[in-house]
């Protein structure tokens, strides 16, 4: 049951996409001091069916902190470092021009490929990389362009192989092994197995877009979007686990059970800016980036700023969005978790004032009306 009474602001946030037709529904999380505050959902997951708080929502780029969270425990063990070049992970990528790009680089979205195509998820993980190796740089190595998949598909082959020298661990289960079942996130997945799609039907939504004022069924809820996965694009899971893994971070990296999964120093290298007033290309906007998280970036300007955090959040708040439809977020100094998640894919526009609406009212009906310096 959504508490409406105690968020009476964020209920109207929400209500007004569905009123506008911009979703059906929306799950949320959110968790103050330690302790859920709201763990629901308002709407529609499909046609007749309710949203719940169990239904596997998509988190798309939101799950990129989670790749990363990966990696920054091989660079807290030694085993990785952030300037390590493509070309001595990777040694089919020597004589490329990526060759010197770094995982620093790649981290902070300032590699020079943001737009090389993939082929996901229609093509296999090799693929993918093979087609990532043969295309050219568009861009100088530190030009600052948001990189939606392919350096991300580069940082989860550089975790296969550090896991195993023949990479026969796969990204996913590597995910699954470090992250996802020590913090209890037994729902989350990259990519959904075939198989399972007949036993997780009732809690897979139906993803929408928006065309001519109108939801359409996305291509997102059919097979290979949900079951081929890409650690930057593919993740989903209930808010509720997110929020989990955020609220790890807030605990200096421990887990629920008491298992440090990283330390504190290194959530701070994590979530510390390393690339600072720079214009994306991509996002067209100046947005400041830690290592796979975006830092707040209200000071470039919060009603014009790109998937943030909304106007009260204070300075040290980090998280990530994913494209057209969901937002994760820590605020340490409000000691605030937050994680939503739409299943209608708006367009930029509609879903940036959608964004700000529902961080905002979070904020106001918490209590925190004014902005943290």
């Amino acid at each position: 049951m959504f508490p409406y009474a105690e968020f009476p602001s964020v209920a109207v946030a929400i209500q007004d996409g569905i009123d506008r037709r911009l979703h059906t529904g929306v799950q949320i999380y959110v968790s103050n001091n330690g302790n859920v505050a709201i763990d629901a959902a308002i709407g529609e997951s499909a046609p007749q069916h309710l949203m719940t708080c169990e239904t596997l929502m998509p988190w798309r780029s939101a799950g990129k902190p989670l790749t990363a969270l990966l990696l920054m425990q091989h660079i807290e063990a030694g085993r990785l470092q952030l300037d390590a070049g493509v070309a001595d992970l990777l040694p089919e990528f020597k004589g490329t021009d990526k060759s010197n790009v770094t995982v620093l680089d790649m981290l902070t979205h300032q590699s020079g490929f943001p737009q090389t195509e993939t082929g996901w998820p229609q093509c296999e993980w090799s693929e993918s990389i093979r087609r990532i190796l043969n295309q050219s740089r568009q861009l100088e190595i530190g030009m600052a362009a948001y990189h939606p998949q392919s350096s991300w598909f580069l940082l989860g082959e550089i975790l296969c192989r550090l896991e195993s020298a023949d990479a026969t661990l796969s990204f996913s289960a590597i995910l699954q092994r470090r992250l996802l079942n020590p913090l209890g996130m037994n729902h989350t997945t990259c990519g959904i197995e075939v198989s399972k799609l007949p036993i997780l039907a009732d809690k897979l939504p139906v993803i929408y877009e928006r065309d001519k004022g109108q939801l359409v069924e996305s291509n997102s809820c059919r097979i290979p979007w949900m079951t081929q996965p890409s650690p930057g694009a593919s993740l989903r899971g209930p808010m509720s686990e997110l929020g989990r893994c955020y609220q790890m971070l807030l605990c200096g990296g421990t887990s629920p059970s008491g298992q440090q999964l990283v330390s504190n120093a290194t959530i701070q290298q994590m979530t510390s800016r390393h690339r600072f007033g720079k214009f994306d290309q991509t996002l067209q906007h100046t947005v400041d980036f830690g290592l796979g998280v975006v830092c707040n970036s209200n000071r470039y300007g919060a009603e014009t700023v790109p998937y943030g955090f909304g106007q009260y959040c204070s300075e040290a708040t980090f998280g990530h969005g994913g494209s057209q439809c969901s937002m994760a977020f820590c605020d340490p100094d409000r000691q605030l978790v937050v994680a939503w998640s739409a299943n209608g894919f708006c367009g930029e526009g509609q879903h940036q004032r959608r964004n700000r609406m529902i961080n905002n009212a979070i904020y106001e009906d918490l209590g925190f009306k004014c902005k943290h310096s």
